[in-house]
């Protein structure tokens, strides 16, 4: 499949979102109950039959955690100086944001549905396996990386707000509930296995119409000016980030499935809510928002070369 068709049908459908939100058929409050069903209700059950599947993949994939420690730490690490000394010199709060964004890419909304039409439930549960071992290290390192900048330390009260939310995360949850069943040998009845398998075939379309009526395109009226401004930082998200996702891999092995998702994982665009935690942390949140506007845009041209880069496509 040429990768402009792996992209194509996902934005035709978050195209779809935005014009329901934007001509009334959905409200912000609608936008707000799909993402809430989908991360509470639809989400879930598919990460668990997907962990279940997978067994103990799931928890026996020290490759991957360390693959993709080191990638975080060292894409934050050159986002930091190159903002610090290059491209937002004395911008304490842009500088922040930079490293915060630098790796936390939409792998929900947008990566699932992207592994999903290019490698089917075998991606899927890949994928599943890699949003539970990177769950606390992506959460943690983004999140810690945006305090110490901007206040030069890292709260015991922000540690801990962290950690509560990680613990009672529903996509955490789901998938080590998965591993564990799988791991205590229980059978899924076949209704509780066909139920989970119906609610996760959803997944992606529920997931796209959300974003796209999450995205603000007004911004994307101005994309030349925006893509100017944050060359840098969509070079570092799309281009960077899966290329040091792909070198720590080729130290720390792991299957080829795994590292095409992982490798895709780490191309997609700036995650949405980056911009809600850069206001509520004191960032430059105008930025954030920017930066998804822009990573979104030019994801429609780095998703399908890495598609070709990775055999995907």
């Amino acid at each position: 499949m040429p990768g402009i068709f792996l992209v194509l049908p996902l934005l035709i459908i978050i195209v779809t979102g935005n014009l329901l939100r934007r001509y009334g058929f959905y409200s912000a409050d609608d936008i707000a109950a799909l993402m809430r069903t989908l991360f509470y209700v639809i989400l879930p059950p598919l990460l668990f039959r997907t962990s279940y599947i997978a067994g103990r993949s799931t928890l026996s994939q020290p490759n991957l955690f360390y693959a993709t420690t080191i990638c975080f730490l060292l894409t934050i690490l050159f986002a930091y100086i190159a903002a610090r000394f290059l491209v937002h010199r004395g911008d304490l709060k842009r500088i922040a944001t930079a490293a915060f964004a630098s790796f936390r890419g939409n792998n929900v909304y947008l990566g699932l549905p992207v592994i999903q039409l290019a490698m089917g439930d075998a991606g899927v549960s890949e994928a599943a396996i890699f949003l539970a071992v990177t769950a606390v290290s992506f959460q943690l390192l983004s999140i810690a990386a945006g305090e110490i900048i901007l206040h030069g330390r890292m709260s015991a009260e922000g540690m801990i707000s962290i950690l509560k939310r990680l613990a009672v995360n529903p996509l955490i949850i789901s998938c080590s509930a998965g591993a564990a069943a799988a791991l205590s040998g229980i059978r899924l009845p076949f209704v509780i296995d066909e139920t989970m398998k119906l609610m996760g075939n959803a997944a992606t379309a529920v997931a796209l119409l959300a974003l796209g009526g999450s995205l603000d395109l007004s911004r994307i009226g101005a994309v030349v000016r925006i893509i100017r401004r944050t060359w840098f930082d969509i070079f570092v998200k799309l281009a960077l980030n899966p290329v040091l996702m792909y070198v720590m891999l080729c130290f720390f092995p792991v299957s080829e499935n795994m590292l095409k998702v992982a490798v895709m994982m780490c191309a997609m665009p700036t995650a949405v809510n980056c911009f809600i935690l850069a206001r509520g942390m004191g960032m430059d949140s105008e930025y954030a928002a920017d930066l998804v506007a822009a990573t979104t845009i030019m994801s429609i041209f780095a998703i399908p070369v890495w598609a070709y880069i990775l055999h995907m496509a």
